[in-house]
């Protein structure tokens, strides 16, 4: 089951909390000691593979630095990446 934050405005720690998916609060007690107010649900990056802006993996380039030889020219998208690698009896792990 995924696990979601809450964010609690008035002492701004954050509480974690295991839910199934299709009973999700918007808002949760606040689990700091002496707090107890409503902490609200907020956007979590624990898992999420960061972007930019046209969906390509932030570590394109020093992957592309890593693989590329001199000469060679750069790869822009994941597609390119997996095609490189594809081509070059490469198998990306992890």
């Amino acid at each position: 089951m995924p696990i979601y934050e809450y964010l609690c405005q008035h002492c701004k720690k954050v509480t974690e909390r295991i839910h199934r998916p299709d009973s999700i609060p918007k808002k949760v007690r606040c689990e700091t000691k002496g707090c107890g107010r409503m902490a609200r649900r907020v956007l979590s990056s624990h898992g999420a593979i960061q972007c930019d802006s046209v969906n390509d993996v932030k570590w394109l380039p020093s992957a592309c630095q890593t693989l590329l030889k001199h000469g060679e020219r750069p790869l822009t998208s994941r597609s390119e990446y997996k095609r490189y690698l594809k081509q070059n009896n490469l198998e990306c792990k992890g």
